[in-house]
Formats: C-alpha cells, structure tokens, sequence
C-alpha cells in the first residue's frame, strides 16, 4: 500500500507539472486553475490512498492481534493441559513426596528455580530422569537429570529419602519466583504461591516406584548462593527528609559474602558493595541478591581477580536495600535523578558501621557499584563523599545530567515519546545542569569505569551518563573510563538478547573487557559525544596506567587505591 501511494502522489505531481509546462512561466489563471485543480486531484488521490493504507493497516493489526490473541490462548491451553496431565500423574503414583523444596540461582536475568527436591517417606536406592514431568508455577520444565541428594540437592552416596530433578533454565522458562509490581512499587517480590506438580521414577525397597508430588512450594525454598550473603542485618537512624525538613527514621537491610580465608589472613581486605536497581528494594535482602545477579560477585571468576599483599585471594562483597527507590527524593517516589536521594547520609551511616565492625576491612579499598537507581546513588555517593572511595563503577547511571521540568505543584512534566520499547511517557529535562562543573570536578578525582548500553530505552545514555562522562575527560580525569555496548547479549541464555538497561549482565557475567578511546570523546562534537558502542568487551581499547594494561574491570577495580 506504501507503494501505491507514492506512486499515486507522483503522477498527480507529473500531470501538474506538464500543464504548468504547457502554460509556460506565465501565471494566466488558466494555468492556475489547472494546477490548482491538479493540485486537488492530486490531494483526493493522496487522501484516498491514505485513508485506504490506514484501513489497511488498521485491518493488518486487528488481524496480528488476533493472531496473537488466537496464539496466547492456544499456549495457555497447552499449559493447562500439561499440568492437569502431571497433575494426574501426580495423583496415581506410588508414592507421594512427603515434602519438597525448590531451590533458586541467581542468572543474569534474575531468579531461576533450576532444581526441585522431592522428600520421601522412606529411603530410595536409586533415581534416573526416564519419564520425569515436572511442572512448576503453572509451567512444563524439561527435566535434565534426577539423582538421590541431601535436602539442599546435593548429590549423596548410597540410598536417601531425597532425590532432585535438575531443570533446564533459560531467559524463557526460567521458573522464576519472582513477580513485579507494574502498578503500584514497580518492585519485584515472591510470589504467593509456588505450585510444584510432577512425578519421577526411583528405586524403592528394590523395586522401581513413581513418586508423585503436588504441593505449593513457596514457603519451601532455599538460595544456595545467595545464602553465602551470611552476614545479614540492618541499620538504623534518625535522619532529616530532604523534601519535608522533619525527622524520620530508616532501616536499610544489608547483606555481606565473607569468605572465610580472608577473614584468617591477617591483613586489609578489600570490600565491594553493590548497590541494586529500582525493582529489588523493600525489606527482604535476598530479593537484590537475587533480582541483579549479585551473587556472581562471590564466584571464584570474579573473587580471583581480587588480591591481598601477603594474604589470600578474594574480597568482601557488601549488598545494601534501600525500601524505597535509592532515586527516592523524600516524598517516596522515584525521582529522574534530579535530586539528592534522602537515604545519602543513612547508607553512608550503614557502610561505615560495616567497616568498623570488620577491622580487616581496607579503607583504603573500598569499591563503590550499582546498576540504574543503584548506580545513580553510585555517583551520588561519590559526589557526596569524595575522599572516601577508592573507585567507583556505575552501571546504566541514572544520576540526571539536566534538572528536570516540574509543574507549580512540584511535579515532574512529561511527554509521550517513541522508543525502542514502542513508547513511553518521559519526563522533560531543562537547560539548567544538575551534573554541574563543582560536582564533575569532585567525581575526576574518583577512579570510575562507566557501563552503558546504546539500546538503553530506560535511561537514555545520551541524558545521562555520556555527557557525564565527556565532561569527566575535559576536566582532566585521567583514571576513568567508558564500556558502552550495542546491545545485551545473554550468557546464561546464549540466545537471548535483553533490553539495553540490562548493562549489568555484562557486568556479572565478567565481560566488561574494554573500553571506549577516551581522546576521541574528549572533544566530540556529535549527537553521541564521540562514542562508538562495541559488543567486543565495550569499546576498542583496554583501559591502562603506566604500570598495567588491565583485562577486565575487575582487575583494575583491584588495582585502585587510595
């Protein structure tokens, strides 16, 4: 239809053209009506075509939308008949599970439940995966591999009461116990329910029985991973809101992986503290271990990378919940970044009381990270407290380069615009700078290392953490760097592409490997400030001082010091 409506304006123009042709260059009225009337034709043509291509399209999209609708309840037929079929193997086998337990992992797109531990009432003498069907949270799961356990899932030798079905997990059907609020916090939390419903095969008082289980498993979950986060506590302060000026008291929750060699070493240690994204606050840590992958941070891949002199490899890793949003001005919503978070000086507070309760801690080796709304309050804590660390690394930072228009009431303006996500209402930012030169020069004396993604949809680079960071490089930062990709492929999931926002898998995942050309940024002038986004470890170039070419952005964050 797009074509016949070029060509249809095309012809209408030619035929306008030769009567103006054959009229000559005078404007005799003749000639005008005759264009004139051309002119209208030409219209009626483009209008008709036009209202044909809208019909066409709109008919196009209440066809694909049916189709979509035709193919959504087509899947969920097929769920529902996958899980009334285990649901009735569940009901006829031999035995049923006295108990269970669905065991969660952190992967780069959040949770995933990739195991489920059946107890039974007696012991089994053996296990095996043929004819295994588990279906978890009203979804079929591909068993890979079933095996007698303890009741962690860990494999055991000679007979148990406990076997495991090992799930295959993906970005697609990753069973994860997470739901997110879209309407009200825009936070993820458990879900209520956690149905498990399946039956496997084992060997039982020497004969091969299936053992049936049906059972809602929410309440029965454990996180191997994020248990090693096994110091756990909160703390508390009386702090003035930033907004109201009145005196209110905050808890943040925080969560430490110690390993147990550093703490016998006899010297400093490093300490890493992460501070998660806008959908893991509230009250319950292990919704940010999990929600952002923190738990990576304690995988030997990336605790080799951090060294000790004279003591043993590794570094403490500190995980700190707001209960709100780390973005949260004072009134308990999310802010554009705009403004200074009202939990400043109680994560400050939360931090240090960590540090001084840990002697063993090096303050002079204190790394600062987050990702969207945590790397936000990366840069804010950066600002606010300068000498205190010895580098930061912000992922998709959200800490505003602009103030942000509101209303008389205080209230952000917004528009409606197009994006890669299809839409979406924006706030509208003014020509007065909250990034200003007096904080840039605070954030140059900072080592840093900034992540970002050109597909970002959430937080546009080009308002956020660009301009920043070509405004670092003309004030003379010399230890700061840039790894900006062009889109977030999976590494859990090799298949999967994520949203642009999702820079921390890179992050997680150990993939941050380079960096953009700092001098070809210094000076841009282009609408993308220099930068050329690379899906080859963020950029063209390893990031280097004169003692050392670094591989990753681990092994440099080892290498800062105050």
């Amino acid at each position: 239809m797009r074509k016949r409506c070029i060509k249809a304006i095309a012809v209408a123009a030619a035929a306008m053209m030769a009567m103006v042709s054959m009229t000559g260059c005078s404007s005799s009225a003749s000639a005008k009506t005759s264009a004139k009337a051309v002119s209208s034709e030409a219209k009626e043509v483009e209008t008709e075509v036009s209202t044909e291509t809208t019909e066409a399209a709109e008919s196009s999209e209440v066809t694909e939308e049916s189709n979509m609708d035709a193919e959504a309840e087509k899947s969920a037929k097929e769920a529902e008949e996958a899980e009334a079929s285990a649901a009735s193997a569940a009901e006829k086998a031999d035995i049923q599970a006295a108990a269970g337990t669905i065991v969660v992992d952190g992967y780069e797109w959040g949770p995933g439940v990739d195991k489920v531990v059946f107890e039974l009432p007696e012991e089994a003498e053996s296990a095996d995966a043929a004819n295994a069907v588990i279906n978890t949270n009203h979804v079929e799961r591909e068993v890979s591999e079933v095996y007698l356990s303890d009741e962690k899932g860990n494999k055991a030798e000679g007979p148990s009461r406990y076997l495991t079905a090992v799930l295959k997990t993906s970005y697609e059907n990753s069973g994860s116990p997470f739901v997110y609020d879209f309407k009200v916090t825009m936070m993820n939390d458990w879900a209520e329910t956690y149905p498990v419903i399946g039956v496997l095969s084992a060997s039982v008082g020497g004969e091969v029985k299936t053992v049936g289980i049906n059972q809602d498993l929410i309440n029965s979950r454990i996180a191997p991973e994020a248990e090693l986060f096994a110091d756990r506590d909160s703390f508390s302060g009386k702090y003035k809101n930033p907004m109201t000026g009145e005196e209110e008291e905050i808890t943040l929750q925080r969560g430490a992986y110690e390993p147990g060699s550093l703490a016998e070493d006899g010297v400093k240690n490093p300490l890493l503290i992460w501070l998660h994204g806008q959908g893991e606050g509230g009250t319950d840590i292990e919704i940010s271990l999990l929600g952002n992958e923190v738990t990576a941070l304690a995988r030997d891949e990336i605790q080799s990378q951090f060294t000790t002199e004279g003591g043993a490899d590794g570094a403490y890793v500190l995980a700190v919940q707001t209960p709100t949003y780390w973005m949260d001005g004072g009134d308990g919503t999310n802010s554009s970044g705009d403004l200074i978070s009202r939990y400043t000086e109680a994560l400050m507070d939360t931090i240090d009381d960590y540090v001084k309760n840990h002697p063993d801690v090096d303050a002079n080796r204190i790394y600062l990270s987050g990702c969207s709304n945590g790397g936000y309050m990366t840069v804010n804590m950066a600002i606010q407290y300068p000498d205190y660390w010895a580098a930061i690394a912000p992922n998709c930072e959200a800490y505003a380069y602009n103030v942000y228009e509101r209303d008389a009431d205080g209230k952000y303006v917004s528009k409606s615009v197009g994006n890669a996500m299809g839409g979406a209402v924006v706030n509208v930012p003014t020509d007065e700078k909250w990034m200003t030169d007096e904080k840039i020069e605070k954030l140059a004396k900072i080592p840093s290392w900034f992540l970002a993604s050109a597909d970002d949809s959430i937080v546009n680079p080009l308002q956020f953490e660009l301009p920043t960071y070509q405004a670092l490089l003309k004030a003379g930062a010399k230890n700061t760097w840039f790894s900006y990709f062009e889109n977030i492929q999976g590494k859990d999931s090799p298949e999967a592409t994520y949203m642009g926002h999702w820079v921390w898998a890179k992050y997680f995942n150990n993939e941050v490997t380079k960096v953009q050309d700092p001098t070809a940024i210094k000076d841009a002038s282009d609408e993308n400030f220099g930068f050329t986004p690379s899906n080859d470890g963020g950029g063209s170039m390893q990031a280097s001082d004169e003692n050392c070419t670094y591989n990753t952005i681990f092994e440099w964050m080892n290498a800062q010091s105050k």
